[in-house]
């Protein structure tokens, strides 16, 4: 990917974190999460600081909406000895509970890409603005 003089570190980012509204909205919609519409709307962009040496970017979601992610949800809690007995078939059927959960990626999945995406495109911004030192530089010759 060829980076343009243009390119900065702030220019980029921002763009980078506007994108991430409408991926994690687009997964969304892709994976018909949508019960409600709470989880959707509640995504949104929180505090946004970046200059060329740092910054930070902040986004906000629903809680709940890790767990839609990760195909968890109400029996399941941390500490569990791995008796999760709402999850055999028989117990299921005997409670009318249907279907287990399942994942719905429509965060993580988007997520890594996308920081992995960022991660290249800063390096190559960095690294041209970098060599871009050198280009004023004036050779002396040696005699």
């Amino acid at each position: 990917m060829a980076v343009k003089k243009t390119d900065s570190v702030k220019e980029y980012s921002r763009g980078w974190y506007d994108k991430m509204i409408l991926i994690w909205r687009d997964r969304m919609d892709m994976l018909g999460i949508h019960d409600t519409g709470a989880l959707r709307s509640s995504v949104e962009k929180g505090k946004f600081s970046m200059e060329e040496d740092g910054g930070a970017m902040a986004f906000h979601y629903l809680e709940y909406g890790i767990y839609v992610d990760l195909g968890t949800g109400n029996g399941y809690y941390r500490g569990n000895p791995g008796d999760l007995h709402f999850l055999d078939p028989t117990y299921r059927l005997e409670h009318k509970l249907g279907a287990p959960r399942k994942r719905r990626p429509w965060f993580n999945k988007s997520w890594y890409i996308s920081v992995m995406v960022l991660k290249e495109k800063l390096a190559d911004v960095i690294g041209e603005q970098f060599s871009g030192l050198f280009d004023n530089l004036e050779g002396r010759e040696r005699g």
